[in-house]
């Protein structure tokens, strides 16, 4: 069995840059403003809606903070399309 079968392949598109591929990640935080997850390797296909933050977690983390965006998770790639930055002002 290959040693990196326990991680996942994330792909991001975001307007303001190329598109951005991160792979090795081993959990994904995603804090939105109703909920938050944890995905792992072989999480349930999903799709959502986000306003908030997303953190790929490998040896290092990144950080996608303040956006907008959708995204989907199926056969251990996710894809994180961001529609904007978010506003964090009082509404």
């Amino acid at each position: 069995m290959e040693e990196n079968s326990g991680v996942i392949k994330a792909i991001i598109l975001d307007s303001s840059v190329d598109i951005v591929v991160i792979e090795n990640v081993r959990v994904i935080r995603i804090l939105s403003d109703d909920y938050n997850l944890l995905i792992m390797k072989d999480y349930t296909p999903i799709v959502g809606e986000i306003n908030g933050s997303v953190l790929f977690e490998k040896e290092e983390t990144t950080k996608y903070e303040n956006i907008i965006g959708f995204y989907s998770l199926s056969h251990n790639v996710f894809h994180l399309i961001i529609k904007g930055k978010g506003d964090n002002s009082d509404k």
